[in-house]
């Protein structure tokens, strides 16, 4: 048995790896495309609608496609007779954990033996953690994620980023990480960079204390999931990759401004794997870089005016659409919100009732599965007011605040994900790309854990 740690590359592509060892061929990401193997994972059978992070990292870490496990959104509960990756390893080998997705509440994971330490992902209801000195970082991870949206005006402000660092002095946390982000908010305060640059400071913690769980608990399996490259894809991808478009969607001073956020984000991501690599080759474990997906340029930007409106109250906005019933509000990821009611039943009935309602206009999107309910709210323009059916709202009756948006989505979701693996004498990859599903049999056969019945024998090794 070979131990591994996984980090989960949320839908970085091999072309944007390969950019930057192009852009930096001294970094570890030029090392381990150079020196590890390289492959490419594909999601061949999905939902016919967009391809979307929650849906396609449950693809990978259940190896079942989406007509099997039908998770899409966040909140949508995940089926117990397709166990996620880790929770199956948990049962035979020793675990850690940092942010991947589906893995909150923490409760849900009580019966994993093996769990050494769990800092579950920032859709989590609460801060619970293991071990409990990690849960004032949760909550300023999960306080850090309810303020990050698109909107620049979201961005966590400097005193409460500098009071949520204070509180994190007894949370795992180095003295020098702390040093650096302290750093990091001079240059914002200062204005040397742009204040966008916050949204990497989650990154920096979690991957601080995902290195020193794995020192301090030595787990055979250890996890980190990070979304902060895929955040800057998605916000800036003209900006490092303007020919991409025919017509550039900014204007020159935009590209000026924020040329440097992806490359700050992989470089970000480039120092943990230096660290980690090093941390491989002295334990003797292998390294594996996985994205369940990617991004790419090209497309429509989702263009809309200098402002948005986001969500504050999810209360309000549900009683706006005439909902009466006891529900619980799950974190989703704007513009999104996700209720859960006591039964499938329930949730049925309300998705009738919703089948009609109009916001702003348009038919209200609503998926259910199970017994939650994830609807997806629409802005266009710069609004300035709710419409809900016939009823017109001010933003804040409706529990939304307007807010300045500087940038909109431009990276879109792609099918291809990127595989990279380091420090391993017996890795391979098929010619091509290889479905998805592979991936976590491939995983668990590594651990030398027995294989689930269900999945397909991998065609790669790790």
């Amino acid at each position: 048995m070979r131990r591994l740690i996984v980090i989960e590359t949320n839908e970085i592509p091999l072309t944007l790896y390969r950019w930057y060892a192009e852009l930096k061929p001294e970094s570890t990401i030029a090392t381990l495309l150079d020196a590890g193997v390289v492959g490419e994972s594909q999601v061949f059978e999905e939902a016919d609608r967009e391809l979307y992070p929650s849906q396609t990292w449950a693809t990978l870490a259940t190896g079942m496609p989406y007509e099997k496990h039908g998770v899409y959104w966040y909140g949508d509960p995940k089926p117990a007779e397709f166990p996620l990756y880790w929770q199956h390893i948990a049962e035979h080998r020793t675990v850690g954990l940092v942010g991947t997705l589906h893995s909150s509440p923490l409760g849900d994971q009580g019966g994993q033996l093996g769990l050494r330490f769990a800092l579950p992902d920032a859709f989590a209801g609460d801060a619970e953690a293991l071990p409990r000195s990690l849960e004032p970082l949760q909550a300023f991870n999960l306080a850090m994620t309810g303020r990050n949206s698109r909107a620049v005006a979201n961005v966590v402000p400097i005193s409460d980023y500098m009071a949520g660092l204070r509180s994190l002095k007894g949370a795992g946390v180095s003295v020098k990480t702390l040093a650096r982000l302290g750093h990091l908010a001079a240059s914002v305060a200062s204005r040397r960079v742009a204040k966008e640059r916050l949204r990497t400071a989650q990154f920096v913690l979690l991957a601080d204390v995902f290195m020193r769980q794995m020192q301090t608990f030595d787990p055979d399996l250890g996890i980190l999931f990070t979304n902060h490259v895929a955040a800057a894809m998605h916000r800036y991808w003209p900006a490092s990759f303007p020919d991409d478009w025919s017509e550039h969607p900014y204007d020159h001073d935009w590209i000026d401004r924020f040329q440097g956020e992806i490359p700050a984000a992989m470089h970000e991501l480039d120092r943990l794997l230096a660290e980690t690599l090093d941390f491989c080759r002295a334990s003797d474990r292998t390294l594996l870089l996985a994205s369940s997906m990617g991004q790419e340029g090209g497309g429509p930007v989702d263009e809309g005016g200098d402002h948005d409106l986001v969500l504050d109250d999810a209360d309000l906005f549900v009683q706006a659409l005439g909902l009466d019933e006891d529900a619980v509000v799950l974190h989703a990821m704007a513009p999104h919100l996700t209720l859960r009611f006591e039964s499938a039943t329930k949730a049925k009935d309300v998705e009738r009732r919703l089948g009609t309602t109009l916001l702003q206009g348009r038919p209200l999107t609503v998926d259910r599965a199970d017994s939650t309910l994830t609807m997806t709210y629409h802005f266009r323009g710069d609004v300035d007011s709710v419409r809900i059916d016939d009823t017109v709202f001010a933003p804040a009756q409706a529990g939304f605040r307007r807010v300045a948006v500087t940038e909109h989505k431009a990276g879109r979701h792609a099918p291809r994900g990127a595989v990279i693996v380091g420090n391993s004498p017996v890795a391979s990859m098929p010619d091509g790309s290889f479905d998805l599903e592979e991936l976590a049999p491939a995983i668990i056969e590594s651990l030398g854990v027995p294989e689930l019945a269900h999945h397909r024998t991998p065609t790669l090794r790790l």
